[in-house]
């Protein structure tokens, strides 16, 4: 029974790969520039003034960047089975 959903090339696949990998680059800078931001804001704000929405500000830039480490990690594996699979394809 042949199926509704169009084959992706090889050609194709290698295209999605080399998006996500410029992806998987732009988390990481932004995630880094995040980290920078919140470095500065835990050190340089005085601990008595982190209160109410400023605390949870600063908490919250630290829990964003984590976050968007993660989603790079994920976003490498998922990269490397991608690879795998094309080279795979390729040696077929």
């Amino acid at each position: 029974m042949p199926s509704n959903t169009p084959q992706t090339s090889s050609a194709d696949m290698a295209e999605i790969l080399n998006q996500n990998l410029e992806t998987a680059e732009q988390i990481k800078a932004t995630a880094n520039e995040l980290d920078v931001v919140h470095a500065v804001l835990a050190t340089q704000i005085p601990s008595d003034a982190l209160k109410g929405d400023l605390q949870s500000a600063v908490e919250r830039t630290d829990q964003l960047e984590q976050k968007l480490q993660e989603t790079a990690e994920a976003l490498e594996k998922s990269n490397e089975q991608l690879q795998r699979h094309l080279a795979e394809e390729s040696d077929k």
